[in-house]
């Protein structure tokens, strides 16, 4: 998963939305790009997890559902998953009806 894949810019407000979850500061959010691990160096814990689902719903629509792609993973999936697998995620079924200001076209979403 590469940060061109699904938007710099979603990246971004994803983490941002990650860090209103869990409370970190400046430092933690700049930290974090697309490579990075969800639980194995964000250590997000099962809470933390359906509150940021709950909010990447909220912004970008029902169809995004974190828990239930979360549910269907295997352990090492789990154990891989990216803040940019999660962008990937929320590129293919978002449903809002925002700008594409975080770097989404149509052409970008459609070979995700």
């Amino acid at each position: 998963m590469s940060a061109s894949t699904a938007g710099e810019g979603l990246v971004r407000r994803i983490a941002e939305l990650l860090q209103g979850v869990v409370g970190e500061d400046r430092a933690w959010l700049d930290a974090i790009g697309p490579d990075t691990r969800v639980d194995g160096e964000l250590l997000v814990e099962e809470h933390e997890l359906a509150e940021w689902n709950a909010a990447l719903r909220h912004q970008y629509g029902d169809g995004v559902d974190l828990v239930e792609h979360v549910a269907g993973l295997d352990i090492d999936q789990i154990i891989g998953l990216t803040v940019g697998d999660v962008a990937a995620h929320v590129a293919a079924r978002r449903t809002d009806r925002a700008d594409r200001a975080d770097g989404l076209t149509s052409a970008t979403t459609a070979g995700i």
